[in-house]
This record gives C-alpha cells, structure tokens and sequence, in this order.
C-alpha cells in the first residue's frame, strides 16, 4: 500500500497553497471528497473560458481554463452490448475522467444534470456551454438532456442528425444565443422561417435558403453558394427598407454567375468612399483579405458596406450595416 499524506489536517491556508499546484483534473476529483473539498476547490475562483458538451452515442463534457483542461465521458460504454440502448439521464451515472482513464465516483450518486451542476459550482463559467450535437444522439431524450444543460451560447446541428432528431433539439434547445445548422430538417420551409427570425446573435446555414429567409435574419453566415441575382434583388429590398433588424451577412457566389461582372450590384447606387476611409472600413469589419469594399445606403439614410474576395470559383461577399 502507498503512504497516504494526511493532506486535509493541514491548515486551510496551506491546504489551498498544494491543491493549486494539482493537474485540473485531480482538482476535480479532490472537490468531490466532501463539501469541505468542494468548497476549498471553489476558493480559487477559477474561471472555465469554455465549456463544450459534445453529444452522439456519449457524451462528453469538456471544460477549459488557461491551457488546462478537464474532459468527461459520460455513458461511455463501449465494451457493453447494450450501449446504444435508450439512456435516461435522470439516473445517477459514474463519468469516466481523462486523468488516469478512470471512472469518478461522487459521495452521493449524481446524474447529468448534478454533475453539470457541481461543475458550476466549483469552476466559475464565464458563458453557457457550447452545445455540438451530431449522430447517434437519438440515444437520449432531447428534453431532458435540454432541461439538464440550460441555455446554450452555440448550438451546432451536425449533418449527420436525422431530421426527426433535428426538429426535436430545435424545438427544445431554444434559448441559445448562436445557432450552427448544417441542414434544414424540415419538410415545410415556413418551419425554418419561424427558426430564423428567433433573435440569435448569429446564424450559420449550411444548406439551401431563399430570398424569403434572407430578408427575416437578423445575423447569417452561409457556405451555402447563392446566385447573384438572387443577392441583387436581397439589396433591393434592403434598401426599400425590408429587414431593419439585418446586422450582418456573409455569403458565397459560384465564379461562373459572376464572371459577366457585377451583377449583384445591378441597379444599386454605391456611395463614392475615399481610400481612408476603405482602410478604416477593412480594419474594422474585413480583415484580414477583402480585395474591395463599397457602401450603399437604405432610404431611410442607414449606411451598409460590402466587401468582397475573389478565391478559385468562388466570390466571398460579406454584408455589414451601420448603426
């Protein structure tokens, strides 16, 4: 048997001096010891910049503060024929940790939702977790996974999520502030309309949208590759003044709709900007490689710029109002 070092006999001040020295996951461990751990652990004030949760088959919580990190699997089962069963999250579950590769046991049973609670309560987090969802996550109901985690700062759909998945964590994963969607799970497009005009901070769209979804974003950026027509005739209708709430838009153009030259700027009245003023423009919004910026202006005098970027077959183009 190894000598134990009888660690919490030592006075409080000194006790707090050794356990900043441990790695964050034996931190961890030592805060699930007793309430008295946990609050030592709590006393360092520790803030986690991030926290993902990465759900498929598992589920892995990772939280990170400075360069450490902690990482969590829950319901990691690998070797059990049943591991793509149905998991109620409500049980108490015994995570495996990074440290050692060993399962962390707390004095009383905890389920996914304590075990995000006592994460809370001894390292400070700075945002709500980011949220990544991709297949194999049918394994868990959505709600109570949703009732578990709370709000999410990003929620990232993957591609892979059927679309019966896709509808559900869009249903109930509704308070983010930022929403990543590979694809449209919905077979009716007033149904992704409705998830549009919710007021993320940011949208990225991955898949095919129309003017209609356009002109109802409050924030997009899409790898999706539109036409330019269909982006001149967005800018039209920006300019009649439809989509006030429009912040910011990046977007692509397939090279052979715009080889004929600009005709996303057919029709349009650019506003003449001085080569100062671009530079200021590039600094602040199109660093670090836009090769053009003009300006236009809405009837009811709100400005907006566009940069562009021509690479291979493909013309960048990113849409920013000024308030």
């Amino acid at each position: 048997m190894e000598p134990s070092f009888p660690l919490l006999r030592l006075p409080e001040n000194v006790i707090i001096e050794v356990i900043k020295n441990f790695p964050l996951s034996q931190l961890f461990k030592f805060s699930l010891i007793s309430s008295k751990t946990k609050n030592l652990v709590s006393s360092l004030g520790l803030e986690a910049s991030d926290v993902d949760i990465n759900i498929w088959n598992t589920i892995k919580v990772a939280v990170r503060i400075g360069i450490n990190s902690l990482d969590l699997y829950f319901y990691k089962d690998s070797n059990d024929p049943n591991a793509l069963m149905p998991v109620d999250v409500n049980i108490p579950v015994a995570p495996t940790c990074d440290y050692e590769d060993t399962r962390i046991q707390s004095t009383t049973p905890f389920n996914f939702s304590n075990w995000l609670n006592h994460i809370n309560s001894v390292f400070c987090l700075i945002k709500p977790p980011d949220v990544y969802i991709t297949q194999g996550c049918a394994r868990f109901e959505i709600e109570l996974l949703r009732n578990a985690i709370g709000n999410a700062n990003y929620l990232i759909v993957c591609a892979d999520v059927s679309n019966t998945c896709g509808k559900k964590i869009l249903k109930s994963f509704n308070t983010h502030n930022r929403l990543i969607l590979d694809r449209n799970p919905f077979e009716d497009t007033c149904q992704i309309q409705q998830i549009f005009i919710n007021n993320f901070e940011m949208i990225i769209f991955y898949d095919v949208y129309s003017l209609d979804d356009m002109l109802s974003l409050l924030i997009i950026f899409s790898r999706s590759v539109r036409l330019s027509k269909q982006f001149n005739q967005f800018l039209k209708h920006w300019i009649r003044g439809f989509n006030p709430r429009l912040e910011d838009m990046s977007l692509s153009i397939n090279k052979t709709d715009f080889v004929k030259g600009k005709v996303y700027l057919n029709g349009i009245k650019c506003i003449e900007m001085s080569e100062k003023t671009k530079r200021k423009m590039s600094e602040n919004f199109f660093r670090p490689y836009f090769d053009d910026i003009i300006q236009i202006r809405r009837k009811d005098g709100t400005a907006a710029v566009i940069g562009t970027h021509k690479f291979e077959d493909i013309l960048d183009i990113r849409f920013v109002v000024l308030h």
